[in-house]
């Protein structure tokens, strides 16, 4: 039994590193990304002369990146009402592409179980 387990989940683990290739997972990579950089830049442009926190355009990314993963640590925090604006838009962007990126993943999940149960 627990070598059928075994087989089962090698194969799982195998398939679901495949479907990171899949068109529509290097997509939103791809968005994702875009809208990243996208962001860090007008938030850059936004906040620069008047946050202290943003220094550099590698500080308006980090934020970037923690508003929309949902992290939100809270070391740099949106000053002017456009970055607020900025920051708002980007947490929302950050929860479509969260939710895109697991609808992708579980469609994957559910046809590597439907061809293993075939087997």
């Amino acid at each position: 039994m627990l070598h059928k387990h075994h087989k089962f989940m090698w194969s799982f683990t195998r398939s679901l590193f495949l479907s990171f290739k899949r068109p529509v997972f290097i997509y939103l990579t791809t968005l994702s990304l875009t809208l990243h950089i996208f962001f860090a830049a007008i938030f850059y442009l936004a906040e620069r002369y008047r946050n202290t926190s943003i220094n550099s355009f590698f500080d308006a990314f980090y934020y970037t990146v923690t508003i929309m993963t949902g992290v939100g640590l809270g070391d740099i925090a949106a000053t002017t009402t456009a970055g607020r604006i900025i920051s708002m838009l980007m947490m929302l962007s950050g929860t479509v592409i969260f939710v895109c990126f697991t609808g992708v993943l579980a469609a994957s999940i559910l046809q590597i179980e439907s061809e293993h149960i075939r087997k």
